[in-house]
């Protein structure tokens, strides 16, 4: 019984001590909970919608990037927004500075070039913090029952039934133009850049009469069944059922690739914390697996280790960024719809001597060349203009504006335009009434102006104003100024040709409209002059 009593006084005599060390260790935890709550409270405040990270990411790349995004070791309180999105979507946010995303991923760094080209005023360009995450090469799709392919990319341009789908759309179109510039070398002579702008004119051609997509995969699958060829990354060659059909080709064994550089848009330091967390987690091992796993080569290009389509290549580089810009620029010239009526002297002074021709030789010999280069989706006039030519008018109306493939009366307006170039030589004669025309010219396309179309007035002259009874040129300037819509926006290109031309009045008369002028000082630019005047058309 004394040792049970003994116990119980034990027992008795530690309870004190016991339940104040309890008490302290329930204090000490209670304290601790309190603690962390208040942190996580005090932590979740400061966690507002500001602190989501929006990513925007070409949409072959968004599930992987999400992947990462969810390894990433982020600063605290950030999570991140990952959406799939065309570059040229995204592009445009940036250029504008409107609900742009803090970090960008595009597939190559040929829109970061771009966008920094079209930026608003006080509209900083994004900053890269890696050149690439992946690659995959741009590979020419070429039909396996089609035989040889193409040596070189400028003759992959020119091959029958090539298509590229739209290169303002997605880098995987622009590959195979860029590429035929590179293999031109380095410093490119203008031989060899009018050559290479020659075939692309070729090229948007033979697009205009269908609607170009943005979407390579969706674009194979298209000419799988269509027939024909076209270009594709290699990853997604080798994801596509479609692939079947064809073989994959380097021509001249090199070619441009995918990149995936990684840009900050935002100056936020909580931002670029984020995004260097996240390049961190894409270029991680399990990053980089995935990316091998989903059909994307390392940065350095290395093939994969199996599903490579070519193998090693040859990757090209253009370090002029103005021949990138020139390029897109002429492509979204040439491959928009025009609406043009061309207006052209054949008063006397045309019909003067012009090295082995005439001027009007010369001029007929250039717009039979231009108008091969205009596809059918393009609408065009012809004007002749002498004073009184017609009549009381100083013009003459030999074809309305109609798309060059309409047909009437089993002829097709290309055809009949055709016919009527060759008529000029035969119609030289009396004095020239260029203000008038213009102005004419210029109110006529304004009545049927084409808002879907780049609409503009060519003019074709060799001589200067000589009719007492026309419209000063003041007064013209005056009159085009004043009737100029920007919102329906008619442009005079004005060609003089040779030195009699009045280049001060030309130059007026354009820059009036907001178009250009140009000049062909001696007989053997007048061609070159012409046809560049179409492929700017601005």
């Amino acid at each position: 019984m004394r040792g049970r009593h003994a116990g119980e006084k034990d027992d008795a005599d530690h309870r004190p001590l016991t339940y104040a060390i309890a008490f302290v260790v329930v204090v000490g935890l209670v304290v601790g909970v309190l603690t962390l709550r208040d942190g996580d409270e005090s932590a979740s405040a400061d966690c507002v919608a500001s602190d989501t990270v929006r990513v925007a990411v070409a949409p072959e790349l968004a599930p992987l990037v999400e992947k990462a995004a969810e390894r990433a070791d982020a600063a605290r309180c950030v999570s991140y927004e990952v959406v799939a999105e065309p570059p040229a979507l995204t592009s445009q946010a940036v250029t504008l500075d409107d609900a742009a995303p803090h970090v960008w991923i595009p597939d190559s760094s040929v829109w970061l070039t771009r966008v920094a080209g079209q930026l608003l005023e006080g509209v900083d360009a994004p900053r890269t913090l890696v050149r690439s995450v992946a690659t995959s090469p741009v590979v020419l799709a070429w039909p396996k029952s089609a035989g040889e392919p193409p040596k070189t990319w400028l003759q992959a341009l020119t091959s029958p039934a090539f298509t590229i789908g739209d290169p303002l759309s997605t880098a995987t179109a622009t590959a195979p133009l860029l590429a035929a510039h590179a293999e031109a070398g380095t410093s490119l002579t203008p031989a060899a850049f009018d050559t290479v702008s020659s075939a692309q004119v070729t090229l948007a051609q033979r697009q205009s009469g269908s609607t170009a997509t943005a979407d390579p995969a969706a674009l194979l699958v298209e000419t799988a069944k269509t027939g024909g060829s076209t270009v594709v990354s290699e990853q997604v060659f080798n994801a596509s059922p479609a692939a079947d059909s064809f073989a994959p080709v380097l021509p001249g064994a090199g070619s441009f690739a995918l990149g995936y550089p990684v840009a900050l848009v935002s100056d936020d330091p909580l931002h670029e914390r984020a995004a260097e967390a996240l390049v961190e987690s894409l270029t991680s091992p399990k990053g980089v697996a995935s990316l091998e796993k989903a059909g994307f080569r390392r940065p350095s290009g290395e093939p994969l280790a199996s599903g490579s389509a070519i193998g090693e290549f040859a990757s090209m580089t253009i370090e002029d960024a103005e021949v990138v810009a020139d390029t897109l620029r002429r492509w979204s010239l040439i491959a928009l719809p025009a609406q043009a009526l061309a207006v052209i002297d054949v008063s006397e002074p045309m019909g003067e001597r012009a090295g082995g021709s005439t001027r009007m030789g010369l001029t007929t010999e250039a717009a039979l060349t231009g108008l091969g280069l205009m596809p059918n989706s393009w609408a065009l006039g012809t004007w002749v203009v002498a004073r009184k030519i017609d009549g009381k008018k100083d013009w003459k109306e030999l074809t309305p504006i109609r798309k060059l493939d309409t047909v009437s009366g089993g002829e097709s307006h290309r055809d009949r335009v055709v016919g009527q170039i060759k008529t000029f030589r035969k119609r030289v004669g009396g004095r020239t009434s260029l203000y008038d025309t213009t102005l004419a010219a210029y109110r006529q396309v304004q009545a049927q102006y084409d808002p879907k179309a780049v609409n503009s007035v060519i003019i074709l002259t060799g001589g200067r104003n000589d009719d007492p009874g026309s419209i000063s040129r003041a007064k013209l300037v005056e009159t085009l100024k004043r009737e100029r819509d920007p919102a329906r926006p008619v442009v005079v290109i004005a060609i003089g040709i040779t030195e009699d031309a009045d280049a001060f009045a030309l130059e007026e008369i354009a820059k009036a409209t907001g178009g250009q002028v140009y000049l062909a000082r001696k007989p053997e630019e007048i061609t070159d002059v012409f046809v560049n005047s179409l492929r700017s058309r601005h």
